[in-house]
């Protein structure tokens, strides 16, 4: 009944004019980037039924991206890591080695290795001392000591010069010792550090050669960016014009509607009028009869043109 009723209003029409409008102005709204072609970097193409996009790089940048990613491909220097391996290898022994080393050991070497040196000199001196005493007469003068007995006063003088000396070195033979072995920690942690610097070294170039093979392949895609932006720009002036084209379709809706209400109203009038025995008074039936002085169609049992008929013309 309803499609009937849409039918002879014509609200059905109207509907489907209505939803047809809305879709028209919902693609002209649509966000569409635009296809570049002819750039250097490539060309960008975008597929609005299946909403893909695709873009080509140009022959310049494919051969200069895939000298980049060839090396990066290639994998690393493996000469590079073999050496970086050993400075590393050997950076650590040297740094056990000290860490481990005995100081006191050490230290005592220094100091015995120091009065060697230094015995020569001190028996020259002893000697030239010995020689003056004699020489002068105070070879047999003597002093009481704090250890008991007597000793020479220069001599004792020298002596007690000499014990410094021992001493000091003996002290000096501690901080050699100590201060070469953090100095070959030191130089231990170094050669690690580089060494293994330098196995790393061949991992990073592949990074960089597939950094900069990416940095190519998105510098492609420049074309692809340039179309999206166009796309931006155009969409204001897209979604004006649908509104435009929305609004027109209201005012032909909205005139559509106003013709259908008036339709619909005479309709409704006429189903009443006849519901209201209009069409029943017309034919001469009814209560008031005013076309017929008989009554009805007629008087006779059933009905018809007996008995009054059409008695008084109709008027």
């Amino acid at each position: 009944m309803g499609s009937i009723v849409g039918a002879l209003t014509g609200s059905t029409g109207a509907a489907k004019r209505a939803a047809a409008a809305q879709r028209a102005a919902g693609d002209m709204a649509q966000y569409k980037p635009w296809d570049v072609t002819g750039s250097y970097f490539g060309d960008a193409n975008f597929d609005y039924q299946d909403n893909t996009a695709s873009y080509n790089l140009s022959p310049e940048l494919i051969q200069l991206r895939d000298m980049f990613m060839n090396q990066a491909l290639a994998g690393p220097d493996q000469a590079g890591i073999d050496d970086g391996n050993y400075i590393k290898t050997a950076g650590r022994t040297m740094f056990d080695e000290a860490y481990n080393r005995d100081i006191s050991k050490n230290a005592g070497k220094y100091y015995t290795d120091m009065q060697d040196l230094m015995a020569p000199g001190r028996a020259r001196t002893e000697q030239r001392l010995a020689n003056n005493l004699f020489a002068s007469g105070r070879m047999g003068q003597g002093v009481a000591s704090a250890g008991g007995g007597y000793v020479n006063p220069e001599r004792m003088e020298y002596l007690t010069a000499m014990n410094r000396e021992d001493s000091k070195m003996a002290f000096d033979a501690q901080a050699q010792a100590r201060s070469e072995r953090l100095k070959d920690m030191q130089s231990g942690l170094g050669y690690y550090g580089i060494g293994n610097d330098m196995r790393l070294d061949p991992y990073n170039d592949v990074y960089k050669m597939f950094g900069m093979g990416s940095g190519v392949e998105e510098t492609g895609q420049n074309p692809f960016k340039i179309g999206m932006g166009l796309g931006s720009a155009a969409q204001s002036g897209d979604l004006a014009r649908a509104n435009a084209y929305m609004g027109a379709a209201q005012t032909r809706l909205n005139a559509d509607q106003a013709n259908i209400g008036t339709f619909t109203n005479l309709i409704g009038q006429g189903a009443g009028w006849v519901g209201g025995g209009g069409f029943s008074d017309l034919m001469g039936g009814g209560t008031s009869a005013p076309y017929a002085s008989g009554g009805g169609w007629g008087s006779g049992s059933r009905g018809g043109m007996q008995g009054g008929g059409w008695s008084t013309p109709l008027r």
